[in-house]
């Protein structure tokens, strides 16, 4: 009869060990599942953080076009300005 009990006694602290052992391994699971989620959360910043990233250098390339654009408006310009002065310089007032 001791045999016995001791037999049911060495199981039921076994099953408690196998208890414990499974609540950690649920308290990991859990803990990785919440680092899965914030792993998520960065890849969306990030992903939204590239695209802004391609929106600013777009519009830099569209700056940087017109800025070309009225670099060379104005030197027609001045051209022109330089053109119309020495037309100017040829009239004679009296």
């Amino acid at each position: 009869m001791q045999r016995t009990r001791d037999a049911f006694e060495a199981i039921r602290d076994g099953i408690g060990g196998v208890d414990r052992q499974v609540t950690e391994i649920a308290a990991a699971v859990e803990r990785v599942e919440h680092a899965a989620e914030q792993m998520r959360d960065v890849v969306g910043v990030a992903e939204s953080s590239s695209a802004s990233t391609e929106q600013v250098s777009a519009s830099a390339k569209q700056t940087s076009a017109s800025t070309q654009e009225i670099a060379a408006s104005a030197q027609a310009l001045a051209d022109q300005a330089s053109r119309l002065e020495q037309l100017v310089g040829r009239f004679v007032l009296s």
